[in-house]
């Protein structure tokens, strides 16, 4: 059975969910944890007599359970909650920068981590302008300044942003990053070569090669997200735009993404063991 016929046999329950303000709101409440019938009252604003119809519908279908004078979530209830919240921040986050969304390639965003795109929506947009054409660059800069540590995931590697990582491995601050084959190359030769040699022996500078392309950016500290994408129409990297949060949910979104392509690569030399003698 498709999930349209499953609608079709079931859209009085689904609707009556959906289309219910003080369900919904009961729902995402409890999943912060448990909630007496006056804690209920204050964080929906309504009357036990508007509050009560709808615990009774969550009870029969053994979404809540009462326990130690308050309403709790039952496993299947925790399930439906969970999903409602990841709806309800997708819906936020898409909502808030529709531009943003629609003219880049979403698709570059592996599948689990797309699932889990409403871990974003406590984010904005940070765009370089004809009044501030540094303005991302900047911004990466700032977020970079104190980290206690630094993890990227990058396409694309420029001279400013390289003297800017050096700078903190110097301090003594870990940076790990994730990198193409193609920018591999890049730092194999010339300027780049040379400053990469000046830190190639610290064991908190690591870097590892990406089996494949890489269509996102993403840099990760303990305090800030910074996450970009390639524009849809030519898969370029958008070097004029990054999402950013300090938010923690987003935070360990983007711990989770930059270990996932971490584990998938293999460490980077300076000189390949192919041509070493």
């Amino acid at each position: 059975m498709d999930n349209l016929e499953i609608f079709a046999r079931h859209h009085d329950t689904v609707q009556r969910v959906f289309r219910s303000r003080l369900l919904l709101q009961i729902m995402i409440s409890l999943g912060e944890g448990s909630k007496s019938l006056a804690d209920l009252r204050a964080v929906t604003g309504s009357t036990s007599q508007s509050i009560l119809p709808r615990i009774r519908f969550l009870e029969e279908r053994n979404y809540i359970d009462y326990q130690n004078d308050g309403y709790t979530l039952t496993p299947q209830g925790k399930v439906l909650s969970s999903q409602i919240q990841d709806y309800l921040r997708s819906t936020v986050l898409f909502d808030k920068n529709p531009k943003f969304w629609s003219s880049h390639y979403l698709e570059a965003i592996p599948e689990p981590f797309l699932r889990d795109i409403g871990d974003l929506a406590d984010s904005e947009i940070v765009e370089s302008s004809d009044a501030d054409i540094f303005s991302v660059i900047q911004y990466f800069f700032e977020m970079v300044k104190k980290a206690p540590w630094i993890h990227i995931i990058s396409s694309f590697m420029s001279h400013p942003h390289a003297d800017a990582l050096i700078t903190k491995v110097k301090e003594g601050v870990p940076v790990e990053m994730v990198i193409t084959a193609r920018i591999a190359e890049e730092l194999r030769k010339g300027s780049f070569r040379e400053k990469i040699e000046g830190i190639d022996e610290y064991q908190h500078f690591k870097v590892y090669v990406a089996p494949g392309p890489l269509l996102i950016g993403l840099t990760v500290t303990d305090s800030v997200l910074s996450f970009g994408m390639c524009l849809r129409g030519n898969l370029k990297y958008d070097i004029s735009s990054d999402l950013i949060s300090t938010d923690r949910q987003a935070i360990t979104w983007g711990e989770r993404l930059f270990s996932y392509y971490r584990e998938m690569s293999e460490d980077f030399f300076l000189d390949p063991p192919s041509t070493r003698s």
